[in-house]
């Protein structure tokens, strides 16, 4: 799987939960203030995430990941997805 593919899941994931457009889910968009995702939203997030990359997505302060870039970028490195450097 390569980041594109990976952020598309990502992407998926992170829409059906919340039930907005997948186009809505940018490496910019803020949780809170831009997809209006809360605490409940966040712990079912990670769920779907860790089933659709077959990870375990540790504990991570909500504070430090303000953004879905942030977040796509710790569960790119678990799931072994190469960084785009």
């Amino acid at each position: 799987m390569d980041r594109g593919e990976a952020f598309d899941t990502f992407q998926g994931c992170v829409a059906e939960v919340l039930d907005i457009e997948p186009a809505e889910v940018t490496v910019g968009a803020r949780w809170r203030e831009d997809l209006d995702a809360d605490s409940l939203a966040v712990v079912e997030i990670t769920l779907a995430l860790n089933d659709a990359f077959s990870i375990k997505i540790p504990d991570v302060d909500p504070e430090q990941l303000q953004t879905v870039g942030q977040a796509f970028d710790i569960v790119a490195g678990l799931a072994g997805v190469a960084s785009s450097d």
